[in-house]
Protein backbone atom coordinates (compact mmCIF):
# COMPACT_ATOMS: atom_id res chain seq x y z
CA UNK A 1 0.00 0.00 0.00
CA UNK A 2 1.28 3.27 -0.64
CA UNK A 3 1.64 5.24 2.53
CA UNK A 4 4.63 7.29 2.58
CA UNK A 5 5.19 10.96 1.20
CA UNK A 6 7.65 11.67 -1.30
CA UNK A 7 8.79 14.56 -3.94
CA UNK A 8 8.15 13.92 -7.50
CA UNK A 9 11.54 13.66 -8.42
CA UNK A 10 10.91 15.07 -12.05
CA UNK A 11 13.20 17.61 -13.88
CA UNK A 12 15.39 18.58 -16.86
CA UNK A 13 18.28 18.54 -18.85
CA UNK A 14 19.15 22.19 -18.12
CA UNK A 15 21.46 25.00 -19.55
CA UNK A 16 24.01 25.92 -17.62
CA UNK A 17 24.93 29.40 -19.84
CA UNK A 18 26.18 32.17 -17.65
CA UNK A 19 27.60 30.08 -14.75
CA UNK A 20 26.50 26.43 -13.74
CA UNK A 21 24.30 28.01 -10.61
CA UNK A 22 22.03 29.33 -13.17
CA UNK A 23 20.74 25.74 -13.44
CA UNK A 24 19.12 25.95 -10.41
CA UNK A 25 17.07 28.94 -11.14
CA UNK A 26 15.70 27.80 -14.97
CA UNK A 27 14.82 24.44 -13.18
CA UNK A 28 12.99 25.86 -10.32
CA UNK A 29 11.29 27.91 -12.62
CA UNK A 30 9.23 25.26 -14.09
CA UNK A 31 9.29 23.26 -10.77
CA UNK A 32 11.90 20.69 -11.24
CA UNK A 33 12.48 18.56 -8.37
CA UNK A 34 15.85 17.23 -9.72
CA UNK A 35 18.06 18.50 -13.15
CA UNK A 36 20.43 17.38 -15.19
CA UNK A 37 23.08 19.33 -16.17
CA UNK A 38 26.61 19.55 -18.00
CA UNK A 39 29.78 20.50 -16.44
CA UNK A 40 31.51 21.85 -19.35
CA UNK A 41 30.94 22.43 -22.88
CA UNK A 42 29.12 19.00 -24.39
CA UNK A 43 31.14 20.06 -27.81
CA UNK A 44 35.06 20.49 -26.46
CA UNK A 45 37.35 17.75 -25.38
CA UNK A 46 39.09 20.19 -22.98
CA UNK A 47 37.92 22.27 -20.38
CA UNK A 48 38.88 25.28 -17.55
CA UNK A 49 39.77 23.44 -14.44
CA UNK A 50 36.83 24.51 -11.90
CA UNK A 51 37.70 27.50 -9.32
CA UNK A 52 37.58 27.47 -5.89
CA UNK A 53 34.72 30.14 -5.88
CA UNK A 54 32.72 28.84 -8.87
CA UNK A 55 32.23 25.06 -6.65
CA UNK A 56 31.44 27.76 -3.48
CA UNK A 57 28.84 29.27 -5.68
CA UNK A 58 27.20 26.05 -6.96
CA UNK A 59 27.09 24.48 -3.84
CA UNK A 60 25.24 27.40 -2.38
CA UNK A 61 22.89 27.87 -4.50
CA UNK A 62 21.99 24.40 -4.43
CA UNK A 63 21.38 24.18 -0.41
CA UNK A 64 19.18 26.73 -1.14
CA UNK A 65 17.22 25.42 -3.94
CA UNK A 66 14.02 23.82 -3.85
CA UNK A 67 16.01 21.18 -6.62
CA UNK A 68 16.57 18.11 -4.78
CA UNK A 69 19.07 16.30 -6.82
CA UNK A 70 21.40 16.80 -9.38
CA UNK A 71 22.72 14.34 -12.37
CA UNK A 72 25.40 15.18 -14.94
CA UNK A 73 25.77 14.12 -18.48
CA UNK A 74 28.88 13.34 -19.79
CA UNK A 75 30.27 14.52 -23.26
CA UNK A 76 28.65 12.95 -26.16
CA UNK A 77 32.37 12.89 -27.40
CA UNK A 78 33.53 9.97 -24.92
CA UNK A 79 33.40 6.98 -26.41
CA UNK A 80 35.27 4.18 -24.73
CA UNK A 81 34.59 0.98 -26.70
CA UNK A 82 36.43 2.75 -29.59
CA UNK A 83 38.89 1.07 -31.79
CA UNK A 84 41.27 4.12 -32.19
CA UNK A 85 43.89 4.72 -30.02
CA UNK A 86 43.89 8.43 -30.01
CA UNK A 87 39.81 8.34 -28.95
CA UNK A 88 40.71 6.20 -26.14
CA UNK A 89 43.13 8.22 -25.02
CA UNK A 90 41.25 11.74 -25.15
CA UNK A 91 37.63 9.86 -23.81
CA UNK A 92 39.77 8.46 -20.94
CA UNK A 93 41.05 12.00 -20.21
CA UNK A 94 37.91 13.68 -20.45
CA UNK A 95 35.91 10.88 -18.29
CA UNK A 96 38.39 11.88 -15.53
CA UNK A 97 37.94 15.50 -15.65
CA UNK A 98 34.11 15.16 -15.86
CA UNK A 99 34.23 12.88 -12.80
CA UNK A 100 36.64 14.76 -11.29
CA UNK A 101 34.26 18.03 -11.54
CA UNK A 102 31.70 15.78 -9.99
CA UNK A 103 33.47 15.25 -7.35
CA UNK A 104 34.54 18.97 -6.44
CA UNK A 105 30.83 19.94 -7.08
CA UNK A 106 29.01 17.30 -4.86
CA UNK A 107 27.49 15.46 -7.45
CA UNK A 108 26.51 11.79 -6.95
CA UNK A 109 25.92 10.57 -10.67
CA UNK A 110 27.85 10.84 -13.89
CA UNK A 111 25.80 9.35 -16.75
CA UNK A 112 27.73 8.16 -20.05
CA UNK A 113 26.93 6.14 -23.05
CA UNK A 114 29.01 3.34 -22.88
CA UNK A 115 30.11 4.01 -26.21
CA UNK A 116 30.63 2.39 -30.04
CA UNK A 117 32.94 -0.86 -30.86
CA UNK A 118 33.67 0.34 -34.43
CA UNK A 119 35.51 -2.45 -35.66
CA UNK A 120 36.51 -4.22 -32.93
CA UNK A 121 34.92 -7.23 -31.42
CA UNK A 122 31.85 -6.34 -29.71
CA UNK A 123 33.21 -8.70 -26.84
CA UNK A 124 35.98 -6.92 -26.50
CA UNK A 125 34.66 -3.48 -26.69
CA UNK A 126 32.84 -4.34 -23.61
CA UNK A 127 35.80 -5.13 -21.26
CA UNK A 128 37.56 -2.36 -22.40
CA UNK A 129 34.89 0.11 -21.19
CA UNK A 130 35.14 -1.94 -18.04
CA UNK A 131 38.98 -1.84 -17.68
CA UNK A 132 39.09 2.22 -18.83
CA UNK A 133 36.16 2.17 -16.02
CA UNK A 134 38.98 0.96 -13.58
CA UNK A 135 41.61 2.93 -14.79
CA UNK A 136 39.38 6.48 -14.20
CA UNK A 137 37.92 5.54 -10.54
CA UNK A 138 41.44 4.70 -9.67
CA UNK A 139 42.55 8.48 -10.67
CA UNK A 140 39.62 9.99 -9.17
CA UNK A 141 38.86 8.61 -5.82
CA UNK A 142 35.35 9.52 -4.35
CA UNK A 143 32.04 8.37 -4.13
CA UNK A 144 30.33 10.14 -7.21
CA UNK A 145 29.12 7.42 -9.69
CA UNK A 146 29.27 6.56 -13.37
CA UNK A 147 26.08 5.78 -14.65
CA UNK A 148 25.89 3.64 -17.97
CA UNK A 149 23.25 4.18 -19.46
CA UNK A 150 20.93 1.89 -21.75
CA UNK A 151 21.25 2.77 -25.53
CA UNK A 152 18.98 2.37 -28.67
CA UNK A 153 21.50 0.22 -30.45
CA UNK A 154 22.12 2.40 -33.64
CA UNK A 155 25.27 1.87 -35.62
CA UNK A 156 27.91 -0.04 -33.29
CA UNK A 157 26.49 1.54 -30.31
CA UNK A 158 27.51 -0.69 -27.12
CA UNK A 159 24.69 -0.74 -24.35
CA UNK A 160 21.39 -1.55 -26.17
CA UNK A 161 21.12 -5.00 -24.47
CA UNK A 162 21.06 -5.06 -20.23
CA UNK A 163 23.27 -8.77 -20.74
CA UNK A 164 26.39 -5.78 -22.47
CA UNK A 165 25.50 -3.14 -19.50
CA UNK A 166 25.84 -6.52 -17.03
CA UNK A 167 29.11 -7.70 -18.96
CA UNK A 168 30.79 -4.11 -18.47
CA UNK A 169 29.84 -3.86 -14.49
CA UNK A 170 30.76 -7.75 -14.00
CA UNK A 171 33.93 -7.27 -15.28
CA UNK A 172 35.09 -3.92 -13.65
CA UNK A 173 37.21 -3.76 -9.78
CA UNK A 174 34.58 -1.04 -9.00
CA UNK A 175 31.39 -2.28 -8.67
CA UNK A 176 30.43 -0.03 -5.80
CA UNK A 177 30.89 2.95 -8.51
CA UNK A 178 29.07 1.63 -11.35
CA UNK A 179 25.12 2.01 -11.59
CA UNK A 180 22.75 2.41 -14.44
CA UNK A 181 20.74 5.20 -16.27
CA UNK A 182 17.50 3.47 -17.85
CA UNK A 183 16.30 5.98 -20.63
CA UNK A 184 12.98 4.59 -21.99
CA UNK A 185 13.43 6.32 -25.58
CA UNK A 186 16.85 3.96 -25.94
CA UNK A 187 15.50 0.82 -24.39
CA UNK A 188 12.25 0.94 -26.77
CA UNK A 189 14.17 1.45 -29.77
CA UNK A 190 16.19 -1.32 -28.80
CA UNK A 191 13.42 -3.81 -28.76
CA UNK A 192 12.11 -3.25 -25.20
CA UNK A 193 8.49 -3.21 -24.88
CA UNK A 194 6.72 -1.23 -22.16
CA UNK A 195 3.35 0.32 -23.39
CA UNK A 196 1.27 -2.33 -21.72
CA UNK A 197 0.99 -3.65 -18.46
CA UNK A 198 2.11 -7.13 -19.23
CA UNK A 199 4.70 -6.08 -21.69
CA UNK A 200 6.07 -3.25 -18.82
CA UNK A 201 6.34 -5.78 -15.96
CA UNK A 202 8.31 -8.64 -18.37
CA UNK A 203 10.52 -5.35 -19.25
CA UNK A 204 11.23 -4.56 -16.06
CA UNK A 205 11.88 -8.31 -14.62
CA UNK A 206 14.17 -8.65 -17.28
CA UNK A 207 16.43 -5.47 -15.94
CA UNK A 208 15.89 -6.93 -12.44
CA UNK A 209 17.21 -9.83 -13.81
CA UNK A 210 20.33 -9.32 -15.53
CA UNK A 211 21.10 -5.94 -13.83
CA UNK A 212 19.12 -5.65 -10.52
CA UNK A 213 17.05 -2.77 -9.55
CA UNK A 214 20.17 -2.25 -6.79
CA UNK A 215 21.88 -0.12 -9.69
CA UNK A 216 18.70 1.72 -11.26
CA UNK A 217 19.42 5.18 -10.00
CA UNK A 218 18.55 7.65 -12.62
CA UNK A 219 15.71 7.42 -15.29
CA UNK A 220 15.30 9.36 -18.56
CA UNK A 221 11.96 10.32 -19.91
CA UNK A 222 11.92 10.60 -23.47
CA UNK A 223 8.79 9.13 -26.06
CA UNK A 224 10.35 8.09 -29.04
CA UNK A 225 10.16 9.08 -32.55
CA UNK A 226 11.05 5.76 -33.95
CA UNK A 227 8.94 2.19 -33.20
CA UNK A 228 9.29 -0.52 -31.38
CA UNK A 229 12.81 -2.28 -32.16
CA UNK A 230 14.05 0.15 -34.63
CA UNK A 231 17.53 0.90 -33.61
CA UNK A 232 17.06 4.61 -34.14
CA UNK A 233 17.59 7.39 -31.30
CA UNK A 234 15.11 10.10 -31.93
CA UNK A 235 13.15 11.74 -29.19
CA UNK A 236 9.92 13.01 -29.11
CA UNK A 237 7.51 14.64 -26.34
CA UNK A 238 5.39 12.53 -23.80
CA UNK A 239 3.04 11.14 -25.26
CA UNK A 240 3.43 12.34 -28.99
CA UNK A 241 5.65 9.16 -30.53
CA UNK A 242 5.42 5.49 -30.74
CA UNK A 243 5.77 4.76 -26.85
CA UNK A 244 2.99 6.35 -26.12
CA UNK A 245 1.15 7.76 -22.74
CA UNK A 246 0.21 4.40 -21.41
CA UNK A 247 4.26 3.36 -21.32
CA UNK A 248 4.62 6.66 -19.10
CA UNK A 249 1.18 6.29 -17.01
CA UNK A 250 2.57 2.59 -16.09
CA UNK A 251 6.41 4.51 -14.90
CA UNK A 252 5.03 6.99 -13.30
CA UNK A 253 2.55 5.24 -11.07
CA UNK A 254 5.12 2.47 -10.15
CA UNK A 255 6.18 3.01 -6.54
CA UNK A 256 9.00 1.15 -6.86
CA UNK A 257 10.57 4.04 -8.91
CA UNK A 258 9.04 7.02 -6.80
CA UNK A 259 12.29 7.46 -4.89
CA UNK A 260 14.58 7.48 -8.44
CA UNK A 261 15.45 10.96 -10.51
CA UNK A 262 13.90 10.91 -13.55
CA UNK A 263 14.70 13.56 -16.05
CA UNK A 264 13.05 14.77 -19.63
CA UNK A 265 15.43 15.00 -22.97
CA UNK A 266 12.55 15.57 -25.08
CA UNK A 267 13.53 18.28 -28.10
CA UNK A 268 13.11 22.25 -27.20
CA UNK A 269 13.86 25.12 -27.69
CA UNK A 270 12.27 27.08 -24.23
CA UNK A 271 12.27 25.99 -20.99
CA UNK A 272 7.92 26.54 -21.67
CA UNK A 273 8.45 22.90 -23.23
CA UNK A 274 10.10 21.42 -20.83
CA UNK A 275 6.81 22.54 -18.61
CA UNK A 276 4.65 21.54 -20.92
CA UNK A 277 6.20 17.49 -21.07
CA UNK A 278 5.96 17.70 -16.95
CA UNK A 279 2.67 18.73 -16.77
CA UNK A 280 1.67 16.02 -19.51
CA UNK A 281 3.33 13.73 -16.88
CA UNK A 282 1.25 14.78 -13.77
CA UNK A 283 -1.95 14.37 -15.61
CA UNK A 284 -1.36 10.96 -15.86
CA UNK A 285 -0.90 10.02 -12.47
CA UNK A 286 -3.46 8.41 -10.52
CA UNK A 287 -5.76 9.69 -7.58
CA UNK A 288 -3.86 7.63 -5.25
CA UNK A 289 0.08 8.04 -6.48
CA UNK A 290 -0.70 12.37 -6.27
CA UNK A 291 -1.95 11.33 -2.32
CA UNK A 292 1.20 10.22 -2.04
CA UNK A 293 3.41 12.43 -4.04
CA UNK A 294 4.41 15.86 -3.87
CA UNK A 295 3.90 17.76 -6.69
CA UNK A 296 5.42 21.09 -7.42
CA UNK A 297 5.13 21.14 -11.36
CA UNK A 298 3.30 24.77 -11.61
CA UNK A 299 0.65 25.40 -14.20
CA UNK A 300 3.29 28.57 -15.57
CA UNK A 301 6.54 29.32 -15.08
CA UNK A 302 6.28 31.00 -11.99
CA UNK A 303 10.33 32.73 -12.10
CA UNK A 304 12.63 32.91 -14.60
CA UNK A 305 15.38 34.81 -13.52
CA UNK A 306 17.35 33.41 -16.48
CA UNK A 307 16.73 32.52 -19.79
CA UNK A 308 17.03 29.38 -20.90
CA UNK A 309 19.69 29.99 -23.55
Amino acid sequence: MKTKKHSLLLGAHISIAGGLEKAFFRGQSIGCTTIQIFTKSNRQWQCKPLTKSEIELFKKTWEQSPIKSVVVHASYLINLGSSNPEVITKSTRALKEELLRCSQLGIPYLILHPGSHGTSPKKNSLLQVAKLLDEVFQAVPGNSMILLETMAGQGSNLGAEFEELAEIYKASANKKRIGICFDTCHTFAAGYNTQTKKTYEHTWQLFDTVLGFDLLKVIHVNDSKKELGSRVDRHEHIGKGKLGKEAFRLLFNDERFFTIPKILETPKEELAEDLKNMKEIVSLLDADTKNVLDIKVPEKIVEERVSNR
